[in-house]
């Protein structure tokens, strides 16, 4: 990939780093904030706990998310972004251009949900 490309991916990639380790630290503090023993209510404390729940699986998803954003940077760095870690073809550059984190070709992507899938459902 020509130089240009890889800094305009990792230009790309530095600023979703930066928005996820925000929205990861406000998730984190948010969910603290939740902790209030003055609930009385049955009903407000179903409602904190469902709360603080979402916020942690949002804060899991930024977390995965942010660990293949950071992947992606060392990618660049060791000369591999842009290859499909199954089968070691080159990522559509229009795939990049949607997810410059991607770690698989389109034709893998499927492959690996579909055995996500089976073995969850």
């Amino acid at each position: 990939m020509r130089k240009d490309r890889l800094a305009y991916f990792r230009k790309r990639l530095l600023e979703k780093q930066r928005q996820l380790v925000e929205e990861v630290g406000k998730s984190a503090l948010y969910g603290k904030d939740q902790e209030d023993d003055s609930i009385k209510d049955l009903g407000d404390q179903a409602n904190t706990a469902y709360t603080r729940e979402f916020f942690f699986e949002l804060g899991n998803g930024d977390r995965r998310l942010l660990r293949d954003v950071v992947s992606a940077l060392q990618k660049i760095d060791d000369g591999s972004f842009g290859s499909c870690e199954r089968c070691s073809e080159t990522i559509a550059d229009k795939r990049l251009e949607a997810l410059p984190f991607a770690r698989y070709c389109i034709n893998c992507q499927r492959v690996v949900e579909e055995e996500e899938r089976m073995a969850t459902g």
